[in-house]
Formats: structure tokens, sequence, C-alpha cells
């Protein structure tokens, strides 16, 4: 046993309580044994979160242990708090337990082929674990830890290999719930989008230009993608285009004929304003084949007026069923987790019901005229460009005695 004063205290250096669902948390800390050829077998430690007055409204407690000159992850998965929200809690490390020498071992564990996808929607993360070693090891704990660009810690996973073999090698999953919820950056565009344009062509886009300034700003909406986006394109009036104007591709030019191509049609009758077909057929293509899987699937509608169209089958003198069908249209969409933007297009817009169909109210945005419309997709287009987490730390851990 080695003489308390003679080593070094445990060092917390980050802890942190991750959400996973109502009740539910998964709470993480990671410590530092500075100390060299100096170890703790068994070092307990305690869970607890705490409600918004501060009250304290979950307890754990636990046991780990501490390597010379490591650091090391304590992961206490799936505290629960019944019905109450925790706003903040961490781990504590009791300086009670006794330390021994031990000498410093080498990790035997490489971590290789890190590849992390779909951090905008369920994040996953695949690895390979390889034993450089000649000795089999068994319950080898392995935590994965995701930082943003700012070095912040913004998800975190564990799982157990529970054997592996000398010289071998185990493929590593991990998983979370729910998009990474990290600090965007505009220098880089490392998130992939599918993004369909939606844009009116009603009888009323013909009023100052409308439809020729939509025109030439989705145009330019398109110029400011990057190699790895996709995006498809589909008006509308009292129908939908039928097939879409065009499907997703990465062509951007293709795109951009199918953009310049649109006009009012001058047969047929009124061009009434059908904005849940509009969203839905942008919702259709991205759930065909071109839509890549680990893209952020993303619709950006434009509108200069309120629904009026499809008419309600049981009782077309209901006025108000083509503004509900949108919204339910809406909300299956966001559903599926595709994000929604909704531009509305000058004075006659009802804004509380567009800024209901966007995902959220930032993604609501508001043109008084044409003129301004190239600023309002420029700001989207800012915004779809999200670096992805930069930093990726996969850490294997094994007990000293196998």
């Amino acid at each position: 046993m080695v003489c308390r004063n003679d080593a070094k205290e445990l060092s917390i250096l980050w802890t942190k309580v991750f959400p996973v669902r109502t009740g539910v948390y998964d709470v993480v800390a990671y410590v530092e044994n500075a100390n060299f050829n100096i170890g703790a077998p068994s070092v307990p430690y305690v869970v607890k979160l705490f409600d918004g007055s501060g009250a304290l409204i979950a307890e754990e407690a636990g046991q780990t242990y501490a390597r010379p000159e490591e650091r090391f992850v304590i992961f206490q998965g799936n505290v629960l708090t019944g019905d109450k929200i925790a706003v903040s809690g961490g781990i504590e490390i009791p300086n009670t337990f006794p330390w021994y020498n031990e000498s410093k071992v080498e990790q035997p564990m490489a971590i290789e082929d890190k590849v992390l996808v779909g951090a905008d929607r369920k994040p996953k993360l695949t690895a390979v674990l390889k034993n450089k070693s000649p000795t089999p090891y068994r319950n080898i704990d392995v935590t994965a830890i995701i930082y943003d660009s700012k070095g912040d810690p913004i998800g975190v996973s564990s799982t157990r290999v529970e054997k592996l073999e000398a010289s071998g090698s185990e493929n590593l999953f991990f998983t979370w719930p729910s998009p990474f919820n990290y600090v965007s950056e505009v220098s880089r565009c490392d998130v992939p989008v599918d993004v369909m344009l939606s844009v009116d062509r009603s009888g009323s886009m013909v009023d100052v230009g409308k439809l020729s300034a939509a025109r030439i700003a989705a145009s330019q909406f398109v110029d400011r993608l990057s190699a790895k986006d996709q995006v498809g394109y589909v008006s509308f009036a009292t129908d939908a285009s039928t097939p879409i104007d065009q499907p997703l591709t990465s062509e951007l030019e293709r795109v951009k004929r199918a953009i310049e191509k649109t006009v009012i049609l001058q047969n047929g009758g009124i061009q009434y304003t059908n904005i849940a077909d509009g969203i839905q057929s942008s919702v259709n293509e991205l759930a065909t084949l071109r839509h890549i899987p680990d893209s952020r699937p993303v619709v950006v509608m434009l509108t200069d007026g309120i629904p009026t169209r499809p008419q309600d089958p049981s009782n077309k003198a209901n006025s108000k069923y083509p503004e509900e069908y949108a919204k339910k249209v809406a909300e299956a969409a966001k559903a599926q987790g595709i994000t929604l933007y909704a531009i509305g297009l000058g004075a006659d817009v009802d804004t509380a019901f567009l800024t209901g169909l966007a995902t959220s109210p930032e993604y609501y945005y508001t043109s008084a005229s044409g003129a301004e419309l190239g600023d309002v997709y420029q700001r989207i287009a800012t915004s779809l460009c999200k670096s992805a987490p930069s930093v990726i730390e996969v850490l294997p851990r094994i007990k000293v005695s196998q």
C-alpha cells in the first residue's frame, strides 16, 4: 500500500449528464490518474442528479479502478429519475480508497477505422478493436466519446467485448437514439444534405415578378450547395408537378435548368395553392432510393399565400381543410426526421400558419418582396452548412488481472 500523501488525487477532467429519454439519464465522468506506477484496484464513486431547485432526485453508487498514468471514463447508464427532470449533476469520487504500487502496462488494444455517420439524425459510430498482444483478453470495456468543434463532449456510449483472441479484432458499434446537439460552424460542410426545393407557382406568383425572383433565388441557393449534397425540385399550384420537375441529383445544373423552366400555367383554369402537395411530393422523393441514407433530409418550401387546395372530399365548403391538411402533412414529414423550412413571400401570407409548418419557429423565414429572397435563401444555405463533430475518442479498458 502507498501512503496517501505520496499519491496524487484522481482528477475529474469533466463530468456531464446526457438525457436518454424522459426520466432516464446517462452520467459520465472523464478521469485522469496522473500517478506513475501507482494504481487503485478499487475506486468507489457516487452519481448524483439534481432538479431545478437543487434538490437531489437520484443517487447511485458504483465502483471502478485506476491504472497508472491512465485517462478513463466512468459511464453510469440509465440513471432513473421517475417523473422528475434532471437539470444538473455529475459523478463524485471520495478520496478514501487505498493506493498500491503497480507497474504501468502498455495498452494491448488499438482502435482503427473510426467512422461516424448520421450525426444529425440517428448517429452511429463504427470502429475496429484490435488486440496487439499474443494474449487473449476478456471483458473489455470500450467507451466512445464524441466532441464538437469546441472540444465539448456531445455524445458518449459504452459497450463490452466479452472476449478478444490473441492478435484478433472485433467490430464495434455505438449508436445514439437522437441527433447530436453540437455547435455549428459555417466554415466547413461536413454533414451532407439531400434538399428538396418546393416552390409555389400559383396564379398569384405572377404579381410584381414574384415567380421570376423565386427562380433566381432558388438557382443561387443551388449554387451554394457542396459537391457532397443532392438537390431536387418540385413546383406546385393546384397540384404539385407530376412527375416532379427534377428528382434528387448531385448534378446542380440540371436542377437549375428545371427551376428556370417553371412557369404559371395558363390553361386549366385558376391555379390554386396546394402547399400540402408541394410538401408531400418532396417527402416522397426523399423516400426514394435516390436519397442517401446518411445525408440530412431537408425540404425548403416557398409560398406567397395561404393554402386553398386540396378540397375536403366530404365537404367542399370547408375552407379550413387545405390548411389543416397541410399541417398534417408537415407534421408527418417532421416525424420522419425531415427538416422543414418555410418561406413566406409578400404580405398575404399567414405567418402563424407557416411558422407552425416549419421544424421550429427559427426555420420560418419571411420576405417582404422578391428582392429580399436571395438573402433568405442565402441564410438557409448557411444554416444547412453545419460542421460535423470533429473529434472521436474511443477508449478500451482492461483490468490488470485477466
